[in-house]
This record gives C-alpha cells, sequence and structure tokens, in this order.
C-alpha cells in the first residue's frame, strides 16, 4: 500500500516545476564556503501544490527573494532557521560544526519534535512539502549507521501520508558509489526521490523508475572528477581558516 501511494504522489509532481524551484534556491538561498564555491545546506519548504505542478507558478510569491537572502544569512551565522522568515514557511540550516551533525539530520531529528515537524504542524495537507538537500543523504552517516536519516523520513511519511511530499538532492555526496542506488531504493519507498542538477539549465529527474535507480541519479567518471576538485577546495579552504 506505501509503495502505491508514494508512486501516486510521484505522478503528481512536475519536474519542470520542481526545477525552477531548486534554481530559485540555488540563486538566492545556496551559502557558499570562505572561498566562494557552493556549501552543504538543507532546506525544507511548504507551498501550495501549484508550485510542484505548475512551471508556470513563482515561487517567489510565497517565499520572496528578501525571505530567501534573509534565510541565506541566518544559516550561513551557522544557526538552524525554524520558520525563521516572514511568510514561516521554511526550515533551513547548514551543518553543526560543533557536533558534525550532517544538515539532513538537524531538520529531520528528534522525530516528532525535529524542525521539520514544526514546519508540519503549521502546513496545509494540501500543500506540497519540498525537502532539498545540496549535497545526496550521506552514506555512511545519514544513512546506514545508528545516527540514519530513516526514522525521520518514517516520521515524515507518517506525518503526512497520503500528501504531495518531496525529498531532492543536488549534488551526489563525495563518497558515493554506484551501490548508494539501493540507498535510494529505500528512500523512495518513504519519500519520493529526486535530483536537480544543472548544466546550461536545472533540469530534475525521478531517482527510481519501478524498481530500478535511474542513472541521472548514480555517480559516473565526471562524479569523481568533482571529488578530486572537492577535496582540493577543502585543503585550500582549511589552509586560508
Amino acid at each position: 500500500m506505501l509503495n502505491l501511494c508514494v508512486q501516486n504522489i510521484q505522478g503528481q509532481v512536475n519536474p519542470a516545476a520542481l526545477a525552477n524551484m531548486i534554481q530559485y534556491f540555488d540563486n538566492n538561498v545556496q551559502p557558499k564556503t570562505k572561498i566562494g564555491t557552493n556549501a552543504q545546506y538543507a532546506i525544507a519548504i511548504s507551498v501550495p501544490q501549484d508550485l510542484c505542478t505548475n512551471q508556470q507558478s513563482h515561487i517567489e510569491n510565497v517565499f520572496s527573494r528578501e525571505e530567501a537572502q534573509y534565510v541565506k544569512d541566518f544559516i550561513t551565522e551557522g544557526q538552524t532557521c525554524v520558520r525563521c522568515s516572514a511568510s514561516q514557511n521554511v526550515i533551513a540550516t547548514r551543518p553543526n560544526v560543533v557536533t558534525d551533525e550532517h544538515s539532513e539530520h538537524v531538520l529531520l531529528f528528534p522525530p516528532g519534535n525535529s524542525p521539520l515537524d514544526t514546519l508540519l504542524k503549521n502546513t496545509d495537507q494540501n500543500n506540497c512539502v519540498v525537502f532539498y538537500s545540496y549535497n545526496s543523504p550521506c552514506v555512511k552517516k545519514c544513512i546506514k549507521s545508528a545516527d540514519n536519516i530513516f526514522p525521520g523520513l518514517e516520521n515524515w511519511n507518517k506525518v503526512r501520508e497520503g500528501g504531495m511530499n518531496v525529498f531532492v538532492f543536488g549534488n551526489l555526496w563525495k563518497d558515493a558509489k554506484k551501490e548508494i542506488g539501493n540507498d535510494f531504493l529505500m528512500i523512495s519507498k518513504l519519500v519520493p526521490l529526486y535530483r536537480c542538477k544543472s548544466t546550461n539549465v536545472m533540469e530534475c529527474q525521478n531517482c527510481v523508475n519501478g524498481n530500478t535507480p535511474n542513472d541521472f541519479c548514480l555517480p559516473d567518471n565526471t562524479s569523481i572528477l568533482l571529488y578530486f576538485q572537492e577535496m582540493l577546495l577543502t585543503m585550500i579552504e582549511l589552509f586560508l581558516s
């Protein structure tokens, strides 16, 4: 029954509408590192379903550029935004540098009393809830260890059963391997999983087709090259700090 419900919700989401939303986040919320590269963060937003189904809809009508800048500044300072903008429809955070807790985990835990729960308690059941992480859910810490995100995803699914929910990521986590497709299958049984990435234009695709991971969401040789580039940039940033 759960799989049927999830597949039905997946069919309602318009990837082009989702791409517009993620591009808006990239343009207006994406935090930067000290050397100006994109930094990991996670954000969740509750919006009317039209913003997840209609490519012509405009997210700035419910989450203005001024609000987006406020949220960006808020999380760049190391704080967690819990409905901190004027519209009170967003939660967002960067990783916790003190505890090394990943940003996805910060927003999803503890189940029942998490920032996401606070957002959902103030969300119309007919709304669309989009959870976006700049990097894919990390395998070792966020999925397969005792500190995994699945209890948080299960809680989200339970609270919003039958609602329009979408988990989205952009880049692949630096240690991602082809086997991450199995983890994506597990996530998609709880929440529809999409990847959105940009070359010339932002494109979003469902990460699971039937019971098969979509190659669009899996590592390739380009991902390996980006991994080494990211390692180099991290070393430079540590040297400058």
